[in-house]
């Protein structure tokens, strides 16, 4: 699992007489949350619009406006939603059932499948029958039907929110030309949502720092506070791995003992290993570096520039820079990052 960071920033929707007229959602709840309180959230500026409070196992919203929404009761219940004119019945217990409007109906379609796929991928690799091989052809068949099937929902609603939700869905995954393609096929609500609009920007800065292009140096500050580049160590006759992470990020955390181990057995031959802190309060670094057992030098993106110049939206995201300065390899995780250092390094 990766964890995906949405950047979030203002951004203005047209606003057609369609959307004008008002919705109303009608949700259900278990009657262990009578008295508690749903929260309306809109992704776009992740900033709370509404609550409600369950009564008899049902609550109600009653609006005028537009956009992707979640709904949140306590930290375990939630669901998301399209709102629309018309009536949105939503399940708190399964978030997959929301419906009753068209542009639900067919998310409900969008997320009962996306189940599906995830359940298939789980049950692929948790087959002991078949090689590591076999299950990587099949995975990449599989990703490759979903992913083909979700840009067909997307096309047929490129000029509606559900399409905004579907590119959001997919876009982490997507190769940067793909996504900008689909980016620009969309109508006005899709260019102007805000974290789509942020994702296309990550995407072309990811195109380029693809493999083969030279690194790109940014400053930022070691745990002393004392200004350091990573010039200091990418581009100065070692292959170095880079690793974006957080404190309160789990893969991450789970990454460390396979770069501890990638460090130890090629840290002679010419390797080094480079942390960079992004996504969290500086005062983390060092716990965690202590309670983790890192050993290798780390860099504070204190300015949060770092994860823009490569165009990453999630951690863990660890790369391979060559002796000069060149981007071998993005996106390693676990058995691939020694796989990738063993191509240079025997």
């Amino acid at each position: 699992m990766k964890i995906l960071i949405v950047t979030v920033v203002t951004a203005l929707f047209g606003t057609g007489s369609v959307w004008a007229q008002s919705y109303t959602i009608q949700g259900t709840a278990p009657e262990s949350e009578n008295g508690k309180t749903v929260y309306m959230t809109e992704y776009e500026h992740n900033t709370i619009l509404d609550s409600a409070v369950v009564r008899d196992g049902q609550f109600t919203f009653t609006r005028t406006d537009s956009g992707i929404r979640r709904l949140d009761l306590g930290r375990e219940l939630y669901a998301n939603l399209i709102a629309e004119p018309g009536t949105i019945t939503v399940d708190m217990n399964n978030p997959l059932s929301v419906g009753g409007t068209p542009l639900n109906d067919s998310l409900s379609v969008l997320l009962n499948r996306r189940e599906l796929y995830f359940d298939t991928i789980d049950r692929l690799w948790a087959d002991s029958m078949q090689t590591r091989d076999e299950k990587q052809r099949q995975d990449k068949l599989c990703s490759e039907q979903y992913m083909s099937r979700t840009i067909a929902v997307y096309r047929a609603n490129r000029t509606n929110f559900m399409g905004a939700y579907v590119l959001m869905d997919i876009a982490y995954d997507m190769e940067p030309e793909r996504y900008i393609t689909l980016y620009e096929e969309g109508g006005t609500t899709i260019r102007n949502y805000g974290p789509l609009k942020d994702y296309l920007k990550a995407k072309e800065f990811e195109l380029m720092t693809l493999p083969g292009k030279p690194f790109v140096d940014f400053e930022g500050m070691d745990a002393a506070g004392r200004v350091i580049k990573l010039s200091d160590y990418v581009g100065q006759g070692k292959y170095v791995l880079v690793d974006f992470w957080a404190s309160w990020c789990g893969p991450c955390r789970e990454e460390m003992s396979v770069l501890a181990r990638v460090y130890g057995k090629y840290k002679d031959k010419g390797v080094e290993v480079v942390g960079l802190f992004v996504w969290d309060k500086p005062e983390n670094l060092a716990p965690a570096v202590s309670d983790l057992k890192i050993t290798w030098p780390q860099i504070i993106d204190s300015n949060s520039t770092v994860r823009h110049l490569y165009g990453i939206n999630g951690i863990p995201y660890i790369m391979l820079f060559g002796p000069d300065g060149t981007i071998l390899a993005r996106d390693l995780r676990g058995e691939r990052i020694e796989q990738e250092i063993a191509r240079y390094i025997p």
